[in-house]
């Protein structure tokens, strides 16, 4: 596999003036243990010379030279910047485009960055899978040397704040990172304020949490702007490091949404900002929140719970981002029922697996990084083409259930047998080795990104019948806006 890193990766990996942080020394060794290779684009070089600090500079230019260079990196013309979004106001932003459109043009599978920037570049041609930050991309070369599966060790309850001593580790960071975290904790924890967590049954082990409060129409921003009507303020948000790189962060927001949904809140909200921040926002980002203002130096970032709050994005997808977990469902999209064999469903779908509702309900042990994600990757050998962003598709529980309960929306499509160019695209969402990747596509194989939006009742294979979807559910096939207006309520 060939990994592009950034700038922000290369300056701290080669500076001998420094501590070297631990995760890059982990970067270096998994890299070499796994027969991967590093590469650095020749416009990083500019990035390099502009550095101020001429010591740094002559160490880190003396070192890159290790590194191989892509080979003939392609030309970005103006038209294609011009196309894709990407601003160029700088010369960083030069060579950000660079780097991506290397990534895009297939120079390399995967870049490393911790440039929230980038990532959005990287959405708006749909390579935001193969960006990967520092974390990520440890995670998932953890994984391809010794492939297994993570679980979180308990499943999420909601608790009452005075279940958990503020005094252990867990709050160190925040107590470091806000004056008088301890106070307002049992402040929250005297008047019966409520989080979800993922926690042992007594408390003393604590692993991630996400504390939240209901309001009503509050002013969130220095300025004095409000949200209109019932709101709910995910006050804080913290994964554990033993957690980190499961995906519990899209399962806390998961619970948040749905929450909201239930009890009908208007707004979501969170204070934050990037400098601490960086990978929780742009995980809100991803799922509709928008920054609105500024309260006591942190950003504000809000997100919509009602279709339409916030006018109409142009594209199905767009819609789908902005109002999560509600869809479009009108004549510029396709709709399609995908069968799925009851192991790749329980795996997938979690809450509605035959364990969640067994004896061991609130276990989450057998939870897989996928299992926790809102953005899934399903993988098949349909010959079906005509699948784009912002179709919806329903899956098809075959052989035991033979019935619907999930809906979900498509972001994108790529048809391929390279195991490489695969674990590029899915390695945020799966728990697939790059060895089991491999097994699965000897031949070419569809890769289907998409988000979960909804669990509905089930709907059996007699009640397909009845509206005219006869015969085996054994590939993916297409249903009209009746039949599926006639199976589904609307997304309310």
């Amino acid at each position: 596999m060939n990994i592009l890193i950034d700038t922000n990766i290369l300056i701290p990996l080669e500076d001998t003036g420094r501590v070297l942080d631990g995760r890059f020394a982990e970067l270096r060794r998994y890299v070499d243990e796994l027969g991967f290779r590093l590469f650095i684009h020749p416009a990083q070089f500019d990035d390099l010379n502009r550095d101020r600090d001429e010591g740094r500079r002559t160490i880190v230019m003396s070192r890159v030279q290790q590194y191989a260079r892509i080979p003939q990196p392609p030309e970005l013309t103006e038209t294609e910047r011009l196309q894709n979004g990407w601003n160029q106001s700088k010369d960083n932003d030069r060579v950000d485009n660079l780097l991506l459109h290397a990534v895009h043009r297939g120079a390399a599978h995967i870049l490393i960055s911790n440039d929230d920037g980038i990532r959005t570049k990287a959405a708006r041609v749909a390579i935001q899978e193969r960006v990967y930050r520092l974390d990520q991309a440890l995670e998932f070369l953890a994984r391809q040397r010794e492939p297994k599966h993570f679980s979180a060790p308990f499943g999420i309850r909601e608790r009452f704040l005075h279940e958990f001593n503020v005094k252990i580790s867990f709050f160190d960071s925040l107590r470091q990172g806000y004056a008088g975290f301890d106070d307002w904790y049992l402040k929250g924890a005297q008047s019966r304020r409520r989080c979800w967590s993922i926690a042992n049954d007594s408390g003393s082990e604590l692993y991630a949490l996400c504390i939240f409060k209901p309001e009503d129409s509050p002013e969130v921003t220095d300025d004095r702007k409000s949200l209109p009507g019932p709101t709910l303020k995910l006050c804080t948000i913290k994964v554990g490091e033993t957690l980190q790189g499961r995906k519990i962060g899209e399962r806390l927001l998961f619970t948040a949404f749905k929450f909201a949904i239930e009890h009908k809140f208007d707004w979501l909200y969170v204070h934050s900002n990037f400098g601490r921040h960086g990978h929780l926002m742009s995980l809100c980002a991803d799922y509709g929140f928008q920054k609105i203002g500024v309260y006591s130096g942190d950003d504000v970032y809000a997100k919509p719970m009602r279709p339409g709050m916030l006018g109409e994005p142009e594209s199905a997808l767009e819609y789908a981002i902005r109002y999560y977990p509600f869809y479009r469902n009108d004549t510029q999209i396709e709709r399609y029922i995908i069968p799925i064999q009851p192991k790749y469903h329980e795996d997938l779908f979690p809450d509605i697996s035959d364990w969640s509702r067994g004896l061991f309900a609130k276990d989450n042990a057998p939870l897989n990084p996928q299992s926790n994600t809102i953005k899934k990757a399903y993988i098949c050998h349909a010959q079906i083409t005509t699948l784009k962003p912002g179709d919806l598709v329903i899956f098809y529980r075959s052989k035991d259930r033979k019935s619907i309960e999930v809906i979900g929306i498509v972001e994108s499509t790529v048809r391929t047998d390279d195991a490489e160019i695969a674990m590029s695209m899915v390695s945020k969402r799966t728990v697939y080795s790059h060895a089991e990747l491999s097994l699965l596509l000897k031949k070419p194989s569809l890769i289907i990104l998409f988000r979960l939006v909804r669990y509905t009742s089930p709907v059996s294979s007699e009640a397909l019948t009845r509206i005219g979807i006869k015969g085996a559910i054994q590939s993916i096939r297409s249903i009209s806006s009746g039949q599926f207006t006639t199976l589904f309520s609307p997304n309310t």
